[in-house]
């Protein structure tokens, strides 16, 4: 067996083992308890930069969401070049006079900054972090604060939604989402969810200040946070039905601009934050997304080799460089087709059956329940807008794939600030 077999039959062993972990928590009962406790205040801050187009509906349903007690809400201009302060504070001076909302501006200072900024002056005991490029539902709030059932539960953190989910990108932007919103659901039932997502995440303001806020030192502050929490021994809970809806980037620039920012902001967080000890987050959070990474870069390079060689041996060296046969090759290759065809090859005895063999079938074919299943629980249907990402979810992949191994050289860069560059 040569060495590119031993690495990437090593991987896929354990992307298989991480796989059934996966499996182990979806069937675990989860121990939730429920919030008797009443909340008086929350505060709820939003940073905007250069959010002109999703403005105002953020603000709607921010205004329109329920809270049992008092609620304020800071708006906070982090040097937006567009229109955005203009268009915040027309829609605050014609609708919301009898609510009490802040809007502030500040110099482009970077989304933890201002969020800190924010904190500041909040007088709630609860403190809500909303994106300016989202909207959350109307009971969002009175769900979440529900999980606040002792004081160690620091953050309850919402399932996110792709608003703009019916386009070319949008699509498989929201089924990531989704999978995304299980898993952190998974993992909080052993308290291992890293992640207090943008879009709608609820914070005991004491607690928040305890650990000094958020951290301007890297890209990934929404994981930062959680870590830093759950190092601290508090407890980090996510609301299945606390919902927010994010507007994502989905033009070709924009898409690339913000995945090269979580790649290089996942660096940041390793490198701060990955360290071998007893906790359960460095023995199985932190070190399975660190895998991800690594899976993400080495499948990357086989993925192109592969890609590369099949095509030059069996077709451009013969002179073949377009027909019907190398659209078969290449519909195999990007889409679940070829996982398929490959275990139909087995079972009928074509291919030899193998240990490999079983347990790459089983890591492929694994994965695509769980996306289903999150399709399913959060968005209660299955629609056209779901079914072509799930049947070409490896260019997603192959495209992150990509981006990952284009930032290594983050890994030399020591220091990372926190700032828009919408």
């Amino acid at each position: 067996m040569d060495i590119q077999s031993i690495i990437s039959n090593s991987l896929t062993a354990i992307f298989l083992l991480i796989v059934i972990s996966y499996y182990f928590l979806l069937i675990k009962k989860a121990k939730r308890k429920y919030s008797k406790e009443k909340f008086s205040s929350i505060s709820i801050i939003i940073p905007a930069h250069n959010e002109s187009k999703y403005i105002v509906d953020c603000l709607k349903s921010v205004v329109a969401a329920r809270f049992p007690g008092k609620k304020e809400i800071i708006v906070i201009d982090d040097g937006s070049k567009d229109r955005t302060y203009d268009i915040a504070k027309n829609f605050i001076s014609k609708y919301c006079k009898d609510d009490d909302i802040k809007l502030l501006k500040n110099k482009h200072s970077g989304k933890a900054d201002t969020v800190n900024k924010g904190l500041k002056i909040a007088k709630g005991e609860l403190i809500a972090t909303v994106d300016a490029d989202s909207i959350i539902e109307k009971e969002s709030l009175v769900e979440a604060i529900k999980l606040f059932h002792n004081k160690k539960v620091a953050v309850v953190c919402s399932i996110v939604k792709v608003k703009n989910r019916k386009s070319v990108i949008g699509m498989w932007l929201h089924v990531e989402q989704l999978y995304n919103s299980l898993l952190r659901s998974l993992f909080s039932k052993i308290n291992v969810n890293i992640v207090a997502p943008g879009p709608l995440s609820l914070y005991r303001k004491k607690q928040l200040e305890d650990i000094g806020g958020f951290s301007n030192k890297g890209f990934s502050e929404d994981v930062d946070v959680a870590l830093r929490f759950i190092k601290k021994g508090y407890t980090v809970e996510c609301a299945e039905k606390c919902v927010s809806e994010t507007n994502m980037p989905i033009d070709i620039q924009g898409f690339f601009r913000q995945r090269r920012r979580f790649a290089r902001g996942w660096i940041n967080i390793f490198k701060r934050h990955l360290r071998i000890n007893h906790t359960f987050i460095q023995i199985y959070t932190l070190p399975l997304a660190f895998f991800g990474y690594l899976q993400a870069i080495v499948f990357g390079f086989l993925t192109i080799y592969n890609l590369t060689s099949g095509y030059i041996t069996y077709f451009a060296s013969k002179g073949i460089y377009f027909n019907e046969h190398v659209v078969k090759f290449v519909l195999e290759w990007f889409s679940i087709i070829g996982i398929i065809n490959w275990f139909s090859r087995v079972i009928s005895g074509i291919d030899p059956l193998t240990v490999i063999t079983v347990i790459g079938i089983a890591a492929s074919l694994l994965v695509y329940p769980l996306y289903i299943w999150s399709i399913i629980k959060y968005d209660k249907h299955i629609s056209f807008w779901h079914i072509i990402p799930l049947f070409f979810m490896f260019p997603f992949w192959f495209v992150i794939m990509i981006v990952y191994l284009i930032n290594l050289p983050e890994l030399f860069i020591k220091h990372q600030h926190n700032i828009w560059t919408k």
